[in-house]
């Protein structure tokens, strides 16, 4: 009995160790670990990076020319599903596996990837890219799950954390999770152009005293009107090309099916973007921090433990722009999205050796750790 209680103590001591803060020693050797991998990876990327980035685009393309001719043509109800279906392949490619990565830059130095240049590289989605790529790029990359600094703490309205002021529309917070997602395509637009704060400064009670991190360093007339031209430059051509063209092509008797069936195949896309997001960065035991860190070595540490992955096969992870790797994604954002898979495992080694929390589940795990996080952030931590 003596020895088992024993070895139950020295269990908990060994557990209790794992918890204790990384050694400046070990801070550094683990930075080193990660830099050298990260050398190692980007020697490796070229042609074969250039022709897969391609094929995928080119499986968008064909996605959407034979998904929109069959809406457009459909007789029955299997050949629009079918239709609707390869609609959303290409939305999800174009948004997810090519835009976000492009739009990091990570193809900008790649001889034969000009068309994917971070500064020409435009997508087939409401979201303005120089908004998107200040505010994801600059803000939440750099600031990840800082209070003062990345919008994305809150997305406009959320709380996963006990230092955000809890509101009363907070009590709403699980089913604002689901219309979200059910429109996240303009809401990113809104949120990356800020014109979201502008909203809720008017239509939430006391919200501009909330310590919500903005885009914006003023919310006045004139950055309203930025905003306003900002959102709309990108959201009038989109909804045109996708409400107003299609369907006048369609005619009279099939201007409602092909509406419909671009609209089905975009909530499709945005369910799944959506989760996509709040699995990366709402999941549980995900830190938020109130401080910006010292050193790239800190940097390193807030990027892993502010983010979560999912665990998933390949295919899935092309669908989903291979942003279920979200913490090799923050810790490499340049990184091609081909190479994040490869780069996983061993970043998980590395993370596991210094003891820093690597938060991975399945699919179903979790969006499941959201909704509970969720919950508790809205109805049980004050």
């Amino acid at each position: 009995m003596l020895a088992d209680r024993q070895l139950e103590t020295f269990n908990e001591i060994l557990s209790d160790s794992k918890k204790l803060p990384i050694s400046d020693d070990q801070l550094k050797a683990f930075a080193k670990e990660l830099d050298s991998l990260k050398k190692e990876i980007e020697a490796k990327i070229g042609q074969q990076d250039v022709d897969y980035i391609k094929t995928v685009a080119q499986i968008s393309q064909y996605s959407e020319i034979l998904g929109r001719t069959l809406i457009h043509f459909s007789k029955d109800l299997i050949s629009w599903s079918t239709g609707v279906f390869l609609l959303y392949i290409h939305l999800m490619l174009d948004n997810l596996e090519i835009k976000h990565h492009a739009l990091h830059g990570a193809y900008d130095n790649l001889d034969g990837a000009e068309k994917f240049h971070s500064d020409v590289f435009k997508s087939d989605s409401p979201v303005d890219e120089e908004s998107w790529k200040y505010r994801h790029n600059h803000l939440h990359h750099s600031y990840t799950n800082q209070i003062d600094k990345d919008p994305d703490v809150t997305f406009g309205f959320f709380r996963f954390t006990e230092k955000i002021d809890k509101q009363f529309f907070h009590l709403f917070q699980p089913l604002l999770l689901i219309l979200n997602a059910l429109g996240s395509d303009h809401n990113l637009n809104l949120v990356s152009t800020d014109l979201f704060s502008f909203i809720n400064r008017i239509a939430i009670p006391g919200y501009e005293k909330l310590n919500y991190a903005g885009v914006k360093k003023e919310y006045d007339f004139m950055s309203f009107l930025d905003s306003t031209k900002n959102a709309a430059r990108k959201a009038i051509p989109y909804m045109s090309y996708n409400f107003l063209l299609f369907p006048a092509l369609a005619g009279p008797f099939g201007a409602l099916k092909v509406g419909l069936g671009t609209t089905t195949a975009m909530i499709l896309r945005n369910i799944v973007s959506g989760v996509v997001f709040y699995t990366g960065h709402m999941t549980e035991n995900i830190k938020h921090y109130d401080v910006k860190p010292k050193n790239r070595a800190e940097w390193y540490v807030q990027q892993i433990e502010g983010s979560s992955n999912v665990d998933s096969d390949k295919l899935f992870s092309i669908i989903v722009g291979h942003l279920n790797y979200q913490i090799e994604h923050h810790i490499f954002p340049k990184l091609t999205p081909n190479r994040l898979d490869e780069v996983a495992p061993r970043v998980k080694a590395i993370c596991e050796k210094y003891g820093v929390n690597y938060n991975i589940g399945t699919p179903f795990e979790q969006i499941t750790s959201v909704f509970k996080n969720g919950i508790k952030y809205a109805w049980l931590i004050k």
